[in-house]
């Protein structure tokens, strides 16, 4: 195995480039987990989801369910848009009528 500059770092510099990883797309932030034991170790900590764009993700891929329930508990802002559209649509409030009142 090569020997990774990366893990020379601070711990505390390890964790913003994972979250960078996690932010720029999901390929990277796995492609990260990946490499080496801390890098998974380190992807896997609280917060680094919060960062995850989950719209970026190709919607012919089926996400699991485990990491969108963890997006979603780290308040990420694509897994909120995603609930808060399918709770819009359960109401069964999207008709043009209602929609023209939501906009006032």
């Amino acid at each position: 195995m090569e020997f990774s500059p990366l893990l020379e770092l601070l711990e505390e510099i390890q964790a913003v480039v994972v979250e960078r990883a996690a932010r720029n797309s999901i390929q990277d932030l796995y492609g990260l987990k990946a490499s080496s034991r801390s890098m998974k170790a380190l992807a896997e900590r609280r917060g680094v989801y919060h960062f995850l764009d989950v719209l970026s993700v190709p919607w012919g891929l089926n996400m699991p369910s485990e990491l969108l329930k963890a997006c979603y508990d780290e308040g990420n802002p694509s897994t909120l848009y995603i609930k808060g559209v399918q709770f819009f649509y359960s109401l069964d409030l999207f008709s043009h009528e209602a929609c023209s009142r939501c906009w006032i």
